[in-house]
């Protein structure tokens, strides 16, 4: 069971771009990611950093990759999840790959 205090919500993307908040057309930004399912094959890359005024980089990258064995899965990130900074977005191997997002 999660510690987290807030509500998770949930953002999605077909293919590669932003990732949208289901329920609010938003772009996901400057939260933390606590699980991922994913389907396609190949690489998957989700970005969420950004740079301070002063030059420092805040946030995370979260790299894996999918074979034809397995094109789908789901991933539990723990209780304090990824921090990520800024836009959140993903790079797809294919347009026909689809990322689903549980943040908060």
């Amino acid at each position: 069971m999660s510690s987290t205090t807030t509500p998770l919500r949930v953002g999605y993307v077909d293919g590669s771009g932003a990732l949208l908040d289901v329920a609010a057309s938003v772009t996901v930004t400057n939260t933390r990611i606590h699980g991922i399912h994913a389907t396609g094959i190949g690489s998957f890359l989700i970005t969420g950093t950004s740079t301070s005024p002063y030059g420092a980089i805040r946030g995370n990258n979260i790299r894996f990759k999918l074979t034809t064995t397995t094109d789908a899965m789901y991933m539990d990130l723990s209780d304090l999840g990824v921090l990520m900074a800024g836009n959140v977005k993903v790079s797809a191997p294919t347009s026909a790959s689809s990322t689903t997002i549980f943040y908060g």
